[in-house]
Parts: structure tokens; C-alpha cells; sequence
């Protein structure tokens, strides 16, 4: 049976976030709606919480009011409750969704997922709209992957293969979270030279740790690939840029609806100003001054739609300065503070910074343009073929 939350949580929850959107919310323009329109809502939504009794009726309700919002960083969630993920990850490549990365022995990356349950990716993509929070199409054929174990009861997947040959039918379980499989992985891509590190996840102090070890341990290779495609983000891996870093580095260009909020984040430091029309503030912080580095070899960063948030934080500072060669495609453009609250098993955020490129160019929503774009194809996957590790490899391994 399904857990209730009382009434008295549901209405505090709603009344907290539209209060904590008006005060802090930085991200209108690329909202689905305008903030006379948001004040409209509350009245609706406070009748439709009353009518939300249990914890997943209650969830969606609040997901759906956050989605038009527009801001991978604005949120709501179940702390108590996990249902699991789908353990793989699909790409729509050539009209067809192929599987690029799997936890299930029985799925290879490359293999086309023609239904999961009996419904195309398509049709889940769909049923997962109201929920979703990107705008952009690439980045919303990420999301609805997030989205719809949250949306089927059961513990398994069937899956509908074709493989290029013939149609055949898997069953797969859903997923747990496993803190093993985000460890980084550091390995000799050219003995005593090119040197490999893939960070997954920054979500845990552990992971920055011991990606920086790695770094120290092949500090006198003359190359370094850091591969951080999939990262979504967590903590800011400032240690990790400071073992990478030979040059000061500018940081994202801030702004912030609250400008005390922003002026608390500034601490004094570097260029803060208000708005002429009062609608908030915005901030440059000074550049970072390098310390002593541990690697000052070559570097080639290696980056996709999925890597997002604290993972892009990396990726810009030696993108702009020019210290790595960046490699991939766009990234996923959602960055900043959120302001969040917790109550009842609940987790709400409300992304109260939007950053900006150190020259003012867009990145919300827009992401990091690398410098070499490298595309997959069906036929890399299945055969295991990583075209952007090759293009890096190659590049850094010359003696040019």
C-alpha cells in the first residue's frame, strides 16, 4: 500500500516551493511559463494537493509543477523511495535507439532497443514529457531515460532487441545503485606516456580523491585523457582542476534574482553589480591563481550531451584557458546554486545562479562547445569502437 503524507506537509511543501521560486527562482527565460502565470498556479495546485495523498501521486504532482519551470537544477524528489533505473542507456542514432552503455550482460552497446514493455522509446519518451525539465531534444532524449522507471511498477524490464538479424526478446532487472561502478578507472593508454582517467560521477568526495591519486601517480606522463562523458555532476572537483592547472583560470559569470544571496556567495571578491531594473544582481569572480601542479603534460578532455553540472564546472575552466583539448559533443548547459529544503522525506532545489560563459556568452541550456566535435555511430558501439578516445590518442601521442 501506498504511504500517505498528510495534509498539513502537502500544503506547507507547495506554499514553501512557490515561495522559494519567487524569491530565488534565476531561470525565467527559459521557463515554459512567466512569473505572473506562476502566481496564478498556486491556488490550483493547493486544491490538487489536497487530492494527493499518497507519496507517488504527491511526487508527480510536484514534478509536473517543477518541469515548467525549464531547469535541470529546480527540483523535486522522493528521499525515501527508490524504484530503480533501467541500469542502460540508449542514443537515438539513424531513427533508431541503440544502447550505449549497459549494466546487463545480456544487452551490448550497439544492439537497437525496439520496445521496452511493450512501448517504443518513443511512445516512453512521450509519456515522460509532462515531467520533463530540458528543452533541448538531445538533452530531453537523456531525461525521459531517468524518468520512466519512476513512472512502472514491477522489478523487470522486457526489452524487444534487433540486432540487425533477427528480433528477440530480454528481461532485465531493475537496478539498484551500485557507489562501486562510479569510481574512476585510470589506465596506461601508451605505457609510461598517455595516461587515462574516466571520472563517472563527482556525486561523492571519494570519486575527486581518487581521481586526483591517479594524476599523481602518472604526473610524468607526457599526456593525459580525462574522459568525463556520462558525469552529471555532484561537488565541484576543485582538487582535481588544481592538479591539472599551470595557468590562472576565470570562473563562471553569475547571476542571482536574491542579491543578498549573491552577495553572501561573492564574499567581497571580484566584480559584483545590480541590475539597472532591480530584477537581481550579477556577479564576475577574480581568477583563480594556480598552485603547484601535478601534471603539466598534454591534456585532452573527452565530453557529451550527458555531462552536466559539476562535471562541466571541470570542463570549462580548461576549456576557455585553453589547457586541454576538448572533444565530444555539447554538453548539457545546467550549472549553479540551488537553494534547497527538505521536509517529510522530500527533497525540493531551486536554482537561485545562472551562469554564464567568463565573456558573457550563453550556457544555460546551450552547454560547452568543444573544440573537436566527434559523432558515434551504431556500428562504433557494437564494435566497440570509441572514435573521440582514438581522435585523442592520436592527437597526443604525436610528437607534433
Amino acid at each position: 500500500m501506498e504511504r500517505a503524507v498528510s495534509l498539513e506537509d502537502r500544503l506547507w511543501m507547495v506554499s514553501k516551493m512557490f515561495a522559494m521560486v519567487e524569491r530565488y527562482f534565476a531561470h525565467w527565460e527559459d521557463s515554459y511559463i512567466q512569473p505572473d502565470a506562476w502566481d496564478d498556479l498556486y491556488s490550483a495546485y493547493l486544491q490538487e494537493a489536497t487530492r494527493s495523498p499518497t507519496r507517488r501521486d504527491f511526487e508527480r504532482m510536484m514534478q509536473r509543477l517543477v518541469a515548467q519551470l525549464g531547469n535541470r537544477h529546480t527540483w523535486f524528489r522522493d528521499t525515501l523511495t527508490f524504484r530503480g533505473s533501467l541500469g542502460l542507456r540508449l542514443r537515438r542514432l539513424d531513427g533508431s535507439w541503440h544502447v550505449v552503455r549497459s549494466a546487463h550482460a545480456e544487452l551490448r552497446p550497439g544492439v537497437a532497443v525496439v520496445t521496452l514493455n511493450g512501448r517504443t522509446p518513443a511512445e516512453w519518451m512521450n509519456e515522460a514529457s509532462p515531467y520533463m525539465r530540458s528543452r533541448d531534444e538531445r538533452l530531453r532524449e537523456e531525461e525521459w531515460q531517468r524518468i520512466i522507471p519512476a513512472l512502472v511498477d514491477g522489478n523487470s524490464w522486457a526489452l524487444e532487441l534487433d540486432d540487425g538479424l533477427r528480433r528477440r526478446t530480454v528481461k532485465i532487472p531493475r537496478m539498484l545503485p551500485d557507489s562501486r561502478k562510479e569510481m574512476p578507472e585510470g589506465r596506461w593508454l601508451v605505457p609510461d606516456r598517455v595516461a587515462y582517467l574516466r571520472v563517472p560521477s563527482f556525486a561523492d568526495p571519494a570519486y575527486e580523491e581518487a581521481a586526483v591519486a591517479w594524476v599523481t601517480r602518472v604526473s610524468n606522463a607526457d599526456a593525459l585523457v580525462v574522459d568525463v562523458r556520462g558525469n552529471t555532476g555532484g561537488a565541484t572537483p576543485t582538487k582535481l582542476l588544481r592538479v591539472l592547472m599551470e595557468r590562472s583560470w576565470p570562473w563562471w559569470t553569475e547571476f542571482a534574482a536574491d542579491v543578498g544571496f549573491l552577495w553572501r556567495r561573492s564574499t567581497g571578491a571580484g566584480e559584483f553589480s545590480i541590475r539597472p531594473d532591480g530584477s537581481g544582481a550579477v556577479w564576475r569572480p577574480p581568477y583563480e591563481q594556480p598552485e603547484e601542479p601535478v601534471f603539466r603534460g598534454r591534456l585532452a578532455v573527452l565530453v557529451d550531451r550527458a555531462t552536466g553540472s559539476a562535471a562541466e564546472d571541470f570542463v570549462m575552466p580548461l576549456l576557455v584557458t585553453k589547457r586541454a583539448i576538448v572533444m565530444g559533443e555539447p554538453t548539457s548547459g545546467s550549472t549553479g546554486q540551488p537553494v534547497i529544503c527538505q521536509r517529510a522525506g522530500f527533497s525540493m532545489g531551486v536554482g537561485a545562479i545562472r551562469a554564464s560563459l567568463p565573456d558573457g556568452r550563453a550556457f544555460e541550456n546551450v552547454g560547452l562547445r568543444p573544440r573537436v566535435s566527434v559523432d558515434i555511430s551504431p556500428e562504433d558501439l557494437s564494435s566497440g569502437r570509441d572514435p573521440a578516445l582514438e581522435l585523442a590518442l592520436e592527437l597526443l601521442a604525436s610528437d607534433d
